[in-house]
């Protein structure tokens, strides 16, 4: 992907079982999508080791659980995670409410040698098939 722009009125989606993720963008150590949320959806307390996040309210109201706080997230709240925090969200306001969640991976040396791995094997096909096994 070279790049994207949407607008998230459009492509927005919500069910009533689970919180919906949309896609927005997926580099190789950085994404982002949308978090649906419709009324009583909660993502419970949890910590990623090598992730930072970042979230920014689009639309409605709802509730960010970090590190044993709370905090109102309406539209144009930011809220930013380093790697290692507790965090969470609930959907308690109103009815849908929209969260776009950009993340960036930390790299590594040994994911780094991998990204670089399959970097070349994209811009080298004759290559990257006989080192898969295709020809």
């Amino acid at each position: 992907m070279k790049w994207f722009v949407g607008q998230a009125s459009e492509i927005k989606k919500f069910s009533s079982e689970e919180l919906v993720n949309v896609n927005l963008f997926d580099g190789e150590a950085f994404f982002g999508r949308l978090l649906c949320f419709s009324r009583g959806q909660v993502v419970p307390y949890h910590r990623h080791a090598h992730t930072d996040e970042c979230f920014d309210v689009v639309d409605g109201e709802g509730t960010f659980l970090i590190d044993g706080r709370e905090m109102r997230g309406t539209p144009g709240v930011t809220l930013f995670v380093p790697a290692n925090v507790e965090h969470g969200l609930r959907a308690d306001g109103t009815a849908q409410w929209v969260v776009r969640e950009t993340v960036h991976e930390r790299v590594y040396a040994g994911r780094a040698a991998k990204m670089v791995l399959r970097a070349a094997l994209k811009r080298l096909p004759g290559i990257g098939a006989r080192f898969r096994g295709g020809e």
